[in-house]
């Protein structure tokens, strides 16, 4: 009787472990929503629900690859129909998805530029992956919405996800850690080999 006792606390306090984890991995995809969001409005670039889908997807990607299948969120992107989607966000910005508009910039710079500053300091990562965010918004971040979806749908790990559905078929299977470390990994080799 002990024993089973110990064991269901054990399970209790694995699961309250397990809980906490996923809310602050989410905690950090919420967080770099809204600094992929300041980030852009900062540049001038637009930004809309789509954009940042795709957006937020390759800072994951690039996380992978260069932190050696280090995932910076918990939650891997679902292979929807127009590319790559992290569930939380869809959830979090659903009202305004499929008028796909752009988030309004109600800021004055001075204020958008400290409110980033804060928003970079919250996410509460090493100089290296911000270096690595930068660099994924520097590359990607002035692409338009539409070449950002033809580019993931380009892509091996979004196809393998989606491999035996129609082009229009709805899809929550999640795109691979291993397929994309592997995908982006190969890219880097044939860029250095080029």
């Amino acid at each position: 009787m002990e024993y089973l006792i110990i064991a269901i606390l054990l399970i209790v306090l694995f699961l309250v472990t397990l809980h906490k984890n996923r809310t602050k991995m989410e905690t950090l995809l919420n967080k770099m929503s809204d600094f992929v969001i300041l980030y852009c409005q900062n540049k001038g670039v637009s930004i809309n629900p789509l954009k940042l889908q795709k957006l937020l997807y390759y800072i994951q990607s690039w996380h992978i690859t260069k932190f050696e299948k280090d995932i910076l969120f918990e939650t891997m992107p679902e292979a929807w129909v127009n590319g790559p989607v992290y569930r939380p966000i869809y959830d979090k910005y659903k009202a305004s998805f499929f008028r796909n508009e752009n988030f309004p910039n109600s800021l004055d710079e001075e204020i958008l530029s400290q409110k980033l500053s804060e928003k970079l300091k919250s996410l509460n990562l090493s100089e290296d992956k911000h270096k690595l965010i930068f660099a994924v918004l520097d590359a990607y971040g002035t692409l338009s919405d539409e070449r950002l979806v033809l580019m993931t749908h380009s892509e091996e790990p979004w196809n393998e996800a989606r491999q035996g559905l129609s082009p229009i078929e709805r899809s929550e299977r999640k795109i691979s850690e291993n397929s994309i470390f592997e995908y982006y990994n190969r890219r880097i080799a044939e860029k250095s080999n080029a």
